[in-house]
């Protein structure tokens, strides 16, 4: 009679040689290294751009929760899938479905609670008469925009913060530290950012991301994919932010102004609107691309004015 081990190795050999596996593998790749062609050769298109690295990333994790999902089916039902007709396609089916559930239910598990865990670490306050305006902006900007009711939370903090929280209560919180170093101009468009990042539900993706990169520590993918998709998203909500203001200068201004005060705290790290740490596992875009582009925009939006 073989042994445990033996018959683990005839399941997995079965497995991974059917044309079901093969197949899911071939797709997954080929779709890859389609989204990955267009990306690069999109260069400028920043909308594009988020989408195809937001597929990759998506992939990727499906990928590698299916891969995990096979070699658990294929240890704890080793005799299933080495010796029954049918072992090996239920094994990849159930792979399948549970790669897509666990998905499922991480996101609303980071849907449900990520929000709130955000908001208890900053414990934000309502805005006083002195900064009520601030709430007034934020509503016309996301009535204008489409985004739906918005709140504005302030957070006591000397550092200089600004950070969007999406879910059930969207919300921008905005440090007092933030009023107290930049201009009403500046203001105005450092809360524009935040607000573009809730019109496209990139607050929902950083808690996502960061709830499932924990998860699949193991995917090597999702270490380049998850950075960069979110340095896409900043350049996106720069891009957008810039254009409805009308002031991508202003924006420009506020980051160097931010940045002259240093590293934010550990806390805001990957949330606020500006982070620390360069390179390709960085969060945030390099500073002096992020200002080039908003000068360059605000030449352009001088152009088409006169």
């Amino acid at each position: 009679m073989p042994s445990f081990i033996d018959v683990v190795g005839e399941a997995l050999q079965a497995y991974w040689l059917s044309p079901l596996s093969l197949m899911v593998l071939a797709v997954c790749g080929a779709c890859m290294g389609t989204l990955l062609y267009v990306f690069v050769t999109n260069a400028r298109n920043a909308k594009l751009r988020v989408s195809l690295l937001t597929g990759l990333y998506a992939l990727s994790i499906f990928f590698w929760a299916f891969v995990a999902g096979s070699v658990v089916l294929c240890v704890s039902q080793a005799r299933m899938v080495a010796y029954t007709r049918t072992g090996v396609p239920v094994a990849g089916f159930g792979a399948v479905a549970g790669g897509l559930a666990a998905s499922a239910l991480i996101s609303a598990v980071a849907w449900k609670y990520g929000s709130r865990s955000v908001l208890r670490r900053f414990a934000p306050r309502a805005p006083t008469d002195a900064e009520v305006w601030l709430q007034h902006y934020v509503s016309v900007l996301a009535k204008f925009e489409g985004v739906g009711d918005l709140g504005v939370g302030m957070v006591y903090s000397s550092s200089p913060l600004a950070l969007a929280v999406g879910g059930k209560e969207r919300v921008i919180l905005v440090s007092t530290g933030l009023l107290a170093l930049l201009d009403r101009d500046e203001t105005e468009a450092v809360v524009a950012h935040e607000v573009m990042h809730l019109k496209h539900h990139d607050a929902e993706f950083k808690i996502f991301s960061r709830v499932l990169s924990r998860i699949l520590f193991f995917d090597p993918f999702s270490k380049f994919f998850d950075p960069a998709v979110h340095r896409e998203r900043e350049y996106l909500a720069d891009e957008m932010g810039g254009r409805a203001t009308g002031k991508p200068a202003a924006l420009a201004s506020a980051l160097l102004s931010i940045a002259a005060r240093g590293t934010p705290p550990k806390s805001a790290w990957g949330l606020s609107i500006l982070g620390s740490g360069p390179g390709i596992f960085s969060r945030y875009p390099p500073l002096d691309e992020r200002v080039q582009r908003l000068l360059v925009l605000s030449d352009l939006l001088r152009g088409f004015s006169r």
